[in-house]
């Protein structure tokens, strides 16, 4: 007598089609994790505020870990030493202590390294006693 068992090829062509739909889904997950880049969730201050007074300093909060390799201030043309250092440290947020800032509107421009390594520019507005430039923002 022969038998002829036909279930478990079908159950083991079904397993393979299930692997590989497992393994592709996988692979577009991965693919769009590793693509997408950090960015400035929020800012203090926010991207084109009007303050009253000069604030005490900048802080940026960023969507995942960074390094923040480039920080400067501007008033017009003028360039505003805040005493930023880099620092490989990651992160998602950073504060910066300014001195007293003047009347005016100031640009503020950074610089991160991502966990995958891709640098990202931004830059942002806001101004004192007067209201920010308008310019597009960089978050």
């Amino acid at each position: 007598m022969i038998v002829t068992v036909t279930r478990p090829l079908a159950s083991l062509s079904f397993l393979k089609t299930l692997l590989r739909a497992f393994a592709f889904i996988a692979c577009v997950s991965l693919s769009m994790t590793a693509s997408a880049h950090n960015v400035l969730k929020s800012s203090i201050p926010a991207d084109g505020s009007t303050l009253e007074r000069s604030p005490g300093e900048l802080a940026l909060d960023f969507n995942g870990q960074v390094r923040l390799v480039k920080l400067s201030l501007k008033r017009s043309d003028e360039s505003i030493d805040v005493g930023f250092k880099p620092d490989l440290t990651a992160a998602t947020s950073f504060v910066v202590p300014v001195p007293e800032l003047a009347s005016g509107t100031y640009s503020l421009e950074f610089s991160v390294i991502g966990e995958d390594g891709h640098t990202v520019a931004g830059h942002f507005n806001f101004g004192i006693g007067m209201p920010a430039a308008h310019a597009e923002s960089g978050h």
